[in-house]
């Protein structure tokens, strides 16, 4: 039985990613299309392409069906640092297809290496080298920058997949600082499930169901830079209201 289910998963696992680059081949050259003519402005409008309707086709291809809690919460006329946990490469589509408005995020750098999804990555993501403290300086001023300009942020204070045994890894300080220094509010979304339809220590995927849990959100007027310690305090006690 163990084998059977093993080999389902790695078909599975085939599966999804079969879809994936799809997906990447047939839009990566629209997006450089609709960049080259009509400008980078327009990167959070194909953002917001790939969050309302590629993600979530994504995700039913693969069999994950997501429900979502509380999104009443988040005001769509407001501009936002979303934060997540994350414990699976399926968190990405999923906190997409979570979210009722666009929003830049951050990529690794070594992203840009990967054919076809590196060139789609450079277009719509912020490029960021975790190891460069210059370069994650450099990310966090620009970010805060796009913030003032009212374009939202998605990140993971994590910094990446959350491959031990606790229900989170260790926060850094980036999305909490930005939320600051742009005082605009942290919205924060907990995702449960994830792990058991794709885990990251194994080669697995498998149909299932993600729940996705809105948080009220946490406002930063009036902060300083001496209060991100106690706001990530705060976003992780949140998160582990539902992660318990």
């Amino acid at each position: 039985m163990k084998i059977i289910k093993g080999a389902f998963s790695f078909l599975w696992v085939v599966w999804g990613a079969i879809w994936f680059m799809i997906i990447v081949l047939v839009f990566t050259p629209i997006y450089a299309a609709v960049l080259g003519i009509f400008g980078r402005k327009y990167a959070i409008n194909c953002v917001w392409i790939n969050f309302h309707y590629l993600s979530p086709f994504l995700l039913t291809m693969m069999g994950v069906r997501v429900k979502v809690f509380g999104i009443e919460k988040v005001d769509v006329r407001k501009t936002y640092v979303f934060v997540s946990n994350h414990r699976a490469q399926v968190d990405i589509p999923t906190c997409g297809t979570a979210m009722p408005m666009p929003a830049k995020f951050l990529a690794k750098s070594e992203l840009r290496k990967v054919p076809v999804f590196g060139y789609m990555a450079r277009m719509l993501a912020i490029m960021v080298d975790r190891k460069n403290r210059a370069s994650r300086e450099k990310s966090v001023y620009y970010m805060v920058d796009e913030l003032k300009k009212g374009n939202s942020l998605l990140i993971y204070p994590e910094g990446t997949r959350n491959r031990t045994d606790k229900p989170l890894a260790d926060f850094k300080d980036g999305a909490f600082r930005m939320a600051i220094m742009a005082q605009v509010p942290v919205a924060i979304m907990t995702l449960t499930g994830t792990r058991e339809v794709n885990d990251p220590r194994t080669l697995h995927l498998e149909p299932g169901t993600v729940n996705v849990y809105w948080s009220e959100p946490i406002e930063t007027k009036g902060m300083t830079l001496n209060d991100v310690s106690a706001l990530k305090e705060r976003v992780k006690n949140e998160m582990m209201k539902y992660l318990n």
